[in-house]
């Protein structure tokens, strides 16, 4: 990542645009060490936490050359989720890389509100996508159900999660919708579409040359439920059918 925020610095472009947070800050990286003559606008986008990454100060005055759009996790929402599939609920694994910023902000605030909610906080962590059916498995008989931050290591080896989710009836949630499709059980997560809509009109501002440390970093808020029922099921979980009623899609 490094090495091609370099070369985008080296090309001149108008506009730099980062996504998610090891790419954005290696882009900041590279953009703090460049002369005066390649310093470029850096937008970026799908990055939960901007200020625990070091990209800007202030989310409402970034200030400088940085600023973007935050798919920030409304974890209060999520943990509610999962407790309304599992009202019993007492030990909660979550599985994430200590690497990630924005993963270790989301785990603050999870370890924080579960202790409000009375659950127990259990954490597994993998440093590499090679290292994540590791991971999960030592969650088995420690933990009840899983939950998955919007992580991108542990994300690109979801298939090995839901493997261990289905054998040892261990429910997997996501933070992100798409993990749903691939196998979670249940995800209130947001629309990268609109995500992305939000960007470029962020985008479309700087390049139109509104300075970008005069623009607040900006947020979704509209959340959508999806589940996957047969994969709930195969977890040995009953989706509720208030929460299927209320799923903007369920597979089946």
């Amino acid at each position: 990542a490094t090495q091609i925020a370099r070369q985008m610095l080296g090309e001149r472009a108008d506009l730099l645009i980062a996504i998610a947070t090891p790419s954005a800050q290696a882009c900041a990286q590279a953009l703090k060490r460049a002369p005066d003559s390649l310093k470029r606008p850096l937008l970026f986008t799908a990055v939960t936490d901007p200020l625990a990454a070091g990209l800007v100060p202030d989310l409402r005055h970034p200030g400088g050359e940085i600023t973007g759009v935050s798919d920030r996790l409304p974890v209060a929402e999520h943990l509610k989720m999962v407790r309304e599939f599992m009202p019993g609920l007492r030990r909660l694994g979550v599985l994430y890389n200590a690497g990630e910023a924005n993963s270790k902000s989301t785990v603050a605030a999870i370890r924080a509100l579960g202790s409000e909610m009375g659950l127990e906080i259990v954490e597994a962590t993998a440093a590499r996508t090679a290292d994540v059916y590791q991971a999960a498995q030592s969650l088995v008989g420690r933990a009840d159900a899983i939950f998955i931050p919007t992580d991108n290591t542990i994300v690109s080896a979801l298939e090995s999660v839901i493997q261990v989710g289905i054998r040892h009836r261990l429910p997997v949630f996501a933070a992100d919708v798409d993990s749903v499709a691939r196998g979670a059980v249940a995800a209130m997560g947001f629309d990268y579409y609109r995500h992305g809509l939000q960007t470029g009109a962020m985008a479309r501002r700087i390049l139109q040359g509104t300075p970008p440390g005069e623009i607040p970093v900006a947020f979704q808020h509209e959340l959508a439920l999806q589940i996957n029922e047969k994969s709930a099921r195969r977890m040995g979980i009953e989706p509720p059918p208030a929460l299927l009623a209320k799923a903007a899609k369920v597979y089946r």
